[in-house]
């Protein structure tokens, strides 16, 4: 049975001001995971951007869980101390990026093809980890092939990793085709932590069906169907959408469009994360295409406004 949803790390989208508006205007996600933090060789070289982003003041209230991509277990480690100097206590290790950039270094889901440096690095990582601290691991189900996934969880079963969420695809899919189910069916026999599914989870109907198909797992992971329905998770406990689900959808797009305009220096950062916005949650306002490519050619914030404020008027 599904009792917590998780809000994934979406890079350039679910930052701490995103996340503040999101928590702010719904209900229903439990906790959140940050956008990854890559440490350079001795955890040195976090960003100021990663660092503001993960600051317990961008935060309060908030349940987040930072998110580390390395293949370094030295520079994991270095990173976790800082993580717990700001109060963390649940840290999440990226294994399950498919960028090209990233797997072309090894890492993100690029890691999984290097077994034996997989193993090394979690041998590593729990002999030395502050006990204070867990760690949970993000996966796919390997680089290249879905028969991969075997060893990858033999592996991750020897040591002491809090969560493992899977998204069943492997790296070379990117977010293509379908998910392999019988992948995650394997890991549900097999796996000695609990699991956190994650992928093409878009509506109640979705959550239901890896419910039923699954009903031993408790979590899961929301990406796109968040962005595209910031009620879903609410609704699924609620048993049914609220009759003011639009218009709380545009108290949220204002909340966040005032955030983004306090929090940026220049307009067009603004502009173009609400525009991203409105990627993902044109799907809630059915008949507004023209409006929507309107505000997609939008030049200037008060272009933008007179479009997105039509939506809220007109379609609700």
């Amino acid at each position: 049975m599904i009792k917590s949803f998780c809000l994934a790390p979406m890079e350039g989208i679910t930052g701490y001001v995103f996340r503040n508006a999101f928590h702010q205007c719904f209900r229903g996600v439990t906790h959140y995971m940050s956008p990854f933090i890559s440490p350079g060789h001795g955890g040195i070289g976090i960003t100021k951007r990663d660092r503001r982003d993960i600051l317990p003041e961008n935060n309060a209230g908030i349940p987040l869980v930072p998110q580390i991509l390395t293949n370094r277990a030295e520079d994991f480690l270095h990173t976790a101390q800082l993580l717990k100097d700001c109060g963390y206590r649940e840290l999440n290790l990226n294994l399950g990026c498919p960028s090209g950039t990233v797997a072309a270094k090894n890492k993100g889901s690029g890691f999984l093809s290097e077994l034996d440096a997989l193993d090394a690095f979690f041998d590593e990582l729990f002999e030395k980890l502050d006990p204070e601290l867990t760690v949970s691991v993000k996966t796919r189900i390997g680089r290249c092939d879905p028969d991969e996934f075997p060893a990858l969880m033999e592996i991750y079963n020897r040591y002491p990793i809090s969560e493992l969420t899977i998204h069943p695809r492997v790296q070379k899919e990117f977010y293509r085709g379908h998910v392999h189910m019988d992948a995650f069916a394997y890991a549900v026999r097999v796996a000695r932590m609990p699991l956190c599914y994650n992928g093409d989870i878009l509506d109640i109907e979705d959550i239901q069906r890896i419910e039923e198909q699954f009903p031993s797992v408790e979590h899961m992971m929301l990406g796109r169907g968040l962005l595209r329905d910031p009620l879903l998770a609410e609704a699924w406990f609620a048993g049914g959408y609220p009759e003011d689900s639009r218009e709380r959808l545009c108290r949220f797009h204002d909340c966040l469009l005032q955030s983004y305009s306090r929090s940026f220096q220049f307009e067009n950062a603004t502009l173009c994360r609400m525009k991203e916005l409105w990627f993902y949650l044109g799907a809630r306002f059915p008949g507004c295409e023209r409006e929507l490519k309107k505000i997609k050619k939008s030049r200037t914030l008060t272009e933008y406004q007179q479009w997105a404020e039509k939506i809220c008027r007109d379609f609700l």
